[in-house]
């Protein structure tokens, strides 16, 4: 927990044993999972493969934020370079106006990509990744695709053992995730010029929590089946669970934020939700990077009545 929060910490779950073949320890996390999906609505992971180490290789992601802008434009999307045909995989630069958030974001998907039904608005999703002309450091874009990869590997484990730990169908929990769709978000958050103001979202939040500090991103749920975070040691990630309290995601450089997002309502048959969560800080440098697991394209994903 960061030293100004009075919040209570969400949970730590050491995931080794789902990777294990001792059933009992396997049970023991499942119970544990689901409990704290249930409960709190999130948890964070350690002991997964590939965690040792891990942050120190999420500089080297994140080194791509410390190259000049005019390289990192070359993998903006559409909406700010008007000539680039991506509308969605790429780069998103630093905000000029009102937006959820002060920060700019380079993500990746699947390769190759998907396919997709040729449907209005579908055609951001058959998009290659789009790539910066050098790498920030050596190997990066093989990592980046890497990391993605097992994460979203890790990802369905995860959907398995919250399906065992809640008595759900394993493959009609997991069974939508074991494609290859996902998104990998990299995220650096910039102190907000003056006067910059939080939009994209209707009404108004309070701008201060009550530890005093200020809102970085505004209060959301993410779209997708699941969500794994990682932020660095600034912290500031906050889970509100069913009860409506809000707990503190402790940064471990070595662990990953466990969430719901909108579509595990309707493989959990309404018992999971998606879960809310924000950023709070205090308004310095704060870097991040998420993975969201999302079903195939031609997944049937039905919410409960």
């Amino acid at each position: 927990m960061t030293a100004q929060s009075t919040y209570e910490n969400t949970r730590i779950i050491d995931i080794a044993p789902l990777h294990s073949s001792d059933d009992t320890k396997r049970a023991q996390v499942d119970q544990a999972i689901a409990q704290a999906m249930e409960q709190h609505g999130s948890f964070v992971a350690t002991g997964f493969p590939g965690a040792a180490g891990f942050g120190m290789q999420m500089q080297r992601l994140l080194s791509f934020f410390t190259m000049d802008e005019d390289e990192k434009r070359v993998c903006a999307i559409k909406e700010y370079v008007s000539d680039h045909a991506n509308l969605y995989r790429g780069f998103y630069p630093l905000p000029d106006k009102p937006h959820w958030s002060h920060n700019e974001i380079f993500d990746i998907g699947p390769e190759p990509p998907m396919t997709s039904p040729d449907v209005p608005g579908a055609e951001s999703f058959r998009e290659a990744n789009v790539w910066p002309n050098r790498e920030p450091v050596a190997d990066w874009r093989r990592e980046m695709h890497d990391v993605f990869v097992w994460q979203r590997d890790l990802s369905v484990v995860l959907m398995a053992s919250i399906a065992r730990g809640l008595g759900l169908e394993e493959e009609a929990v997991a069974g939508p995730a074991r494609g290859r769709n996902g998104t990998y978000r990299i995220l650096h958050y910039a102190p907000a010029p003056e006067g910059f103001e939080l939009g994209g979202y209707p009404g108004r939040e309070p701008e201060t929590i009550e530890d005093g500090r200020k809102l970085l991103a505004r209060t959301h749920v993410d779209t997708g089946i699941l969500s794994l975070l990682w932020q660095d040691a600034s912290g500031g990630l906050q889970m509100q669970g069913p009860d409506e309290v809000w707990r503190e995601v402790e940064p471990l450089q070595d662990g990953l934020s466990v969430h719901g997002a909108d579509l595990i309502k309707g493989l959990t048959e309404g018992i999971l939700q998606g879960t809310t969560h924000r950023a709070v800080g205090d308004m310095g440098d704060r870097c991040s990077a998420g993975f969201f697991l999302e079903p195939d394209f031609e997944t049937p994903v039905i919410a409960p009545t």
